[in-house]
């Protein structure tokens, strides 16, 4: 009964120290979030596979710095050379062109996927179930936030691979699966110029 006492009582402080140790080895949530900007914020284009888990709904975006982007989404392509952006709907051949604006409060490609919200505050814990990494970015102050993003959160996996992200904007969590990211991913300027195929009607709202 001793040496079955004892033998209990080695297993539950392994466990309970091996727990431990998990909880010690969880990275800081700064250097966690140093190393997310440097492996996806700091390159010069971008390829992502998502699947939109609120409707049920996969999707790409092609991206480069510049306000540069192909969405691809539900049968629509938007695309957008950071000067012009073409919204076409292929099922109905019509296209609305228009001029883009760069509104700072406005929530864009660019500055969900490749400047992550720089002046939120991370915090960071793990997935129970998956184990993977979920840091939280929150404005520290008011002025911070960037349009209704109250709370991004972003899930990784233990290697900093971006597997979803989550936004909050006061009222609805919009939620992306990550399936497939390509940083880096050489897309030139070119890539984002388009032209309306023949027999497409076309809107043009330019000024």
């Amino acid at each position: 009964m001793r040496t079955k006492f004892l033998v209990l009582a080695l297993v539950f402080f392994f466990f309970r120290s091996l727990s431990f140790a998990s909880a010690q080895t969880l990275p800081s949530a700064d250097d966690v979030f140093a190393a997310v900007q440097k492996k996806y914020a700091d390159g010069a284009s971008m390829r992502v596979k998502f699947l939109m888990k609120s409707e049920d709904v996969r999707g790409s975006l092609a991206l480069k710095r510049g306000n540069k982007y192909i969405l691809e989404l539900n049968g629509r392509t938007i695309i957008c050379n950071g000067k012009t952006v073409w919204n076409y709907d292929g099922a109905q051949k019509k296209v609305v062109i228009s001029d883009f604006r760069d509104n700072p409060d406005n929530i864009s490609p660019e500055r969900i996927f490749m400047n992550f919200p720089r002046t939120y505050k991370p915090s960071l814990s793990t997935e129970k179930t998956s184990n993977e990494l979920l840091l939280t970015l929150a404005p520290a102050k008011a002025r911070d936030q960037m349009s209704d993003m109250q709370r991004v959160g972003l899930r990784l996996s233990r290697d900093i691979r971006l597997k979803g992200i989550v936004i909050f904007d006061g009222s609805t969590l919009h939620e992306w699966d990550i399936t497939d990211i390509k940083p880096d991913a050489g897309l030139t300027d070119s890539a984002f110029e388009w032209k309306p195929p023949q027999g497409v009607q076309v809107i043009d709202l330019r000024d």
